[in-house]
């Protein structure tokens, strides 16, 4: 028996040395490091130049505006007038100048003028009238009830402040979302190229087969219908190869969005750029599933955002109340005359007022106190049902990750056997104990497979950018 398997295999030696053999799967021809479109440069021109994120920070200058503009409340006031009596019995002039200073402390108000009074008054205009070089006044207002904690000035600037907050946290909210679009058409295109890589490969070894198939079918080495089959698998990958051309090219306009140059313009990242593979994949335990839902809760903006519009309405609430108290002002004024005694007042005076104001029913401030009270608790229900949310949302992205993370290990695993059962029948035919049918199928299997495993990588770095936007990591590594 020995005898006949080596005299069998000495009358095929010839035959099989003329087979033509399958080119080895050369490792692809990758560009070199620095070439590279490294997902942080995306993220970099992202902050710099994409048109919606440079929109949502116009938010922040707009938020500025409003506080300059109820810091302008607080500016001082310059205030002049001239009054003349012509035609009457009496003839005379009156010129005024004078500051009122608003200030954030209890109230308080300060103010200063000069009044001139020339000309014969009636008796009940005599305070117009001063001696001959004029009227000094300066003093100040203090509430003692109503306004004193809070006023409508400071409620507006208080609710200002917090807006630009409030601005500030809507920005960061948008800046999330926008990095994570970015990172999952970044991943896209990354997925895209290994497909393309991959359709290119797979027809490079059927074209190079082509030409040492059609000279051992002329020697009659082996039947024609191999060179056959061989140019349907050829034509066959040709269309794949088209097919993924086109989604890396879609996936390149896609992430040229993301992707922009100095001026602003959308960059089309050329195939030179990618990268040779995926990054290196993670697990995550079960204990950092709990760390990070507690990081998400205190990071994301729009729990955070739920807070500061509640702390506005807050301000409101005190408004109202403050609206509720009588309103008991006390002023102090301090008036000096000047040059030639005119007038019999004076030459110092120091006056103090007390002035009473409340509307008994005071059906206003009650009604904003209400609203304000039933708006607090619909900022209180929406930050715990944001809090909920979020909880959630973490833990799907968790669940997602690792149903992702595990697919492609295992998907990892069977592109190894599958490259091994293709290496294997490319070496049975090659020594004559298969045909061209079997290599053909281990080809694309191994091909089917890789493509399987590239969209199970790509699915997983797609939830590992769903769960970094869970748990707000891009604020975390913020420039």
């Amino acid at each position: 028996m020995r005898v006949a398997v080596i005299a069998a295999a000495a009358c095929l030696w010839p035959a099989a040395a003329q087979i033509p053999v399958a080119p080895p799967r050369p490792a692809d021809s990758a560009p070199a490091p620095q070439n590279w479109l490294r997902l942080e440069e995306v993220m970099q021109s992202v902050e710099r130049h994409y048109p919606p994120l440079l929109i949502a920070f116009q938010d922040r200058v707009i938020a500025d505006a409003d506080v300059t503009l109820a810091e302008g409340r607080f500016d001082l006031n310059l205030q002049s007038g001239y009054e003349g009596d012509y035609l009457g019995f009496y003839r005379n002039d009156v010129y005024k100048a004078g500051v009122q200073q608003a200030t954030q402390f209890q109230g308080m108000s300060y103010f200063a003028g000069y009044q001139l009074g020339r000309g014969n008054y009636a008796s009940y205009d005599g305070k117009l009238q001063t001696d001959s070089l004029g009227q000094y006044r300066t003093g100040l207002r203090l509430p003692l009830f109503r306004d004193r904690e809070i006023d409508g000035r400071r409620a507006e600037l208080q609710k200002a402040l917090i807006g630009r907050r409030v601005a500030e946290l809507g920005v960061e909210q948008q800046r999330l979302v926008i990095m994570q679009f970015a990172m999952r058409r970044y991943y896209d295109w990354l997925a895209a190229g290994r497909r393309y890589r991959a359709a290119r490969e797979v027809l490079r070894v059927a074209e190079e087969r082509d030409q040492q198939l059609k000279d051992a079918s002329a020697l009659g080495q082996i039947p024609q219908i191999d060179v056959t089959d061989n140019l349907r698998a050829i034509l066959t990958r040709r269309a794949a190869l088209v097919e993924t051309e086109r989604a890396l090219q879609l996936a390149a306009i896609e992430l040229s969005l993301f992707y922009r140059d100095a001026s602003g313009e959308p960059r089309l990242p050329g195939p030179e750029q990618l990268p040779p593979d995926f990054p290196a994949m993670r697990a995550i335990s079960e204990q950092r599933l709990q760390e990070d839902i507690e990081l998400a809760l205190r990071r994301r903006p729009e729990i955070q955002r739920f807070a500061a519009q509640r702390e506005q309405v807050e301000v409101d609430r005190r408004l109202a109340r403050n609206q509720l108290m009588p309103n008991v002002d006390t002023q102090i004024a301090f008036i000096r005359e000047t040059g030639e005694r005119i007038v019999r007042r004076g030459p110092n005076d120091l006056i103090a007022s007390l002035i009473f104001d409340l509307p008994y029913q005071r059906r206003q401030a009650k009604g904003r106190e209400m609203a304000a009270l039933a708006r607090v608790s619909q900022f209180d229900q929406r930050e715990r049902f944001a809090r909920d949310t979020v909880t959630a949302e973490v833990r799907d992205a968790y669940s997602a990750l690792i149903t992702a993370y595990q697919r492609a290990q295992v998907l990892t695993q069977e592109l190894e056997v599958t490259r091994q059962l293709e290496e294997a029948e490319r070496v049975r035919f090659n020594l004559g104990d298969g045909n061209l049918f079997l290599v053909n199928l281990r080809e694309q299997a191994a091909f089917d497979t890789e493509i399987r495993q590239v969209s199970a990588m790509n699915e997983y770095f797609r939830a590992l950018a769903l769960y970094e936007y869970a748990i707000a990591e891009a604020l975390a590594r913020r420039p």
